[in-house]
């Protein structure tokens, strides 16, 4: 066979695997950058996947910049009658961890709206260099439906698609117009260590309250720093959330005085910017190992003193629209941690749940 023969041959070959792949998934793509300017629980429009604008590149640590390309919080709405649909997306990270399964660190999670009810999807899903997820929800009334996709908590995706069935009705739909609550936490705020993105305690929030919510949790690097709330600011939102006490535990440079000058400037800056808008500041919210550790103990206990005289001292100089959240509100037990420090489901719930009580009223108003 000739040159131009074998290449003939290859080409052939080429658009006949084409044609049978399209023939066995008839699935129409959509790809969310393609459609979507802002993603729901994102701050800011045109930033990709990410939960921080470019320009905070140049003024956040090289930590809070690289966790912010983590999409924690981050999903997109859609309706579709479509029975069956396909996610596929590629991530720049490893998929697990050894404390939280690749679910939570790279899977997603579907919500399909019934009702008042967000009811869950099991997805039948694949961990390649392309993960894949495919969801059947054959049980639901035929129709058009409202679904919510979320999006990993631990890893930055490169792309998505969300694939249905030829001939099926599909239209992304755009961020909730509420004002969100915006959070500012740490790696538990970030989703640590849920079993799956729908588990982390700000999307369980968002759930139960029917209502946006920004995270902008920094694993290990929550710590009321300037140049993030300068960046919050920048958010029309309905109550700031500030939940950084684990990422802030005493040390040589970390002094009362430091802490409680970082709480009280943080709440300053806010104020400034956003009169009318309700605060809540939020104690560390323990160690499962507290009662048999003394350090450990030591340390939220300390911090949680230190927060409470930065909360009084706070409304004793006039500052209205302040909330605080204590440990014993948030109520964690003793088994709802994975290693002592970060939450498991049952703790994530538990988290979600105290701060649902808190909180609904105040975005109600």
């Amino acid at each position: 066979m000739t040159d131009k023969g074998k290449i003939l041959c290859v080409l052939f070959l080429v658009i006949a695997t084409l044609a049978s792949a399209q023939k066995q998934d008839n699935s129409l793509w959509h790809t969310v950058s393609d459609s979507v300017q802002r993603l729901e629980g994102q701050g800011w429009e045109n930033i990709g996947f990410n939960r921080l604008p470019d320009k905070a590149e140049n003024s956040v640590r090289d930590a809070v910049w690289n966790l912010s390309s983590n999409s924690a919080g981050l999903g997109v709405r859609f309706e579709t009658d479509a029975d069956t649909i396909i996610v596929q997306y590629e991530v720049g990270g490893g998929l697990a961890m050894e404390h939280m399964p690749a679910t939570g660190v790279s899977g997603v999670d579907l919500y399909v709206k019934n009702g008042k009810d967000w009811l869950w999807a099991r997805g039948e899903r694949v961990f390649n260099d392309t993960i894949r997820y495919t969801f059947e929800l054959n049980a639901l009334s035929k129709g058009i439906h409202e679904h919510q996709l979320l999006f990993p908590l631990y890893n930055n995706i490169k792309t998505l698609q969300v694939g249905v069935k030829g001939g099926s009705s599909f239209r992304f739909l755009p961020p909730r117009p509420e004002k969100p609550v915006v959070v500012y936490g740490t790696s538990i705020a970030q989703g640590a260590c849920a079993s799956r993105p729908g588990m982390a305690w700000t999307n369980i929030l968002s759930r139960k309250l029917d209502y946006p919510v920004v995270n902008l949790g920094f694993s290990g690097n929550g710590r009321l720093e300037p140049e993030v709330i300068d960046l919050i600011n920048e958010i029309d939102a309905s109550v700031f959330v500030l939940d950084c006490l684990p990422n802030l535990s005493p040390n040589e440079k970390r002094t009362k005085e430091e802490i409680q000058k970082r709480i009280r400037e943080s709440v300053l800056s806010l104020r400034k910017k956003h009169p009318q808008t309700p605060i809540l500041l939020v104690q560390h919210a323990g160690y499962s190992d507290g009662p048999v550790d003394t350090s450990r103990k030591k340390v939220y206990e300390t911090l949680n003193s230190w927060m409470t005289e930065s909360f009084d001292a706070l409304k004793r100089d006039g500052f209205e629209k302040m909330y605080l959240l204590t440990k014993a509100e948030i109520g964690l037990s003793n088994d709802a941690f994975v290693d002592g420090t970060h939450p498991t489901d049952l703790g994530m719930a538990q988290y979600a749940a105290a701060y649902e009580k808190i909180l609904e009223p105040l975005v109600r108003q």
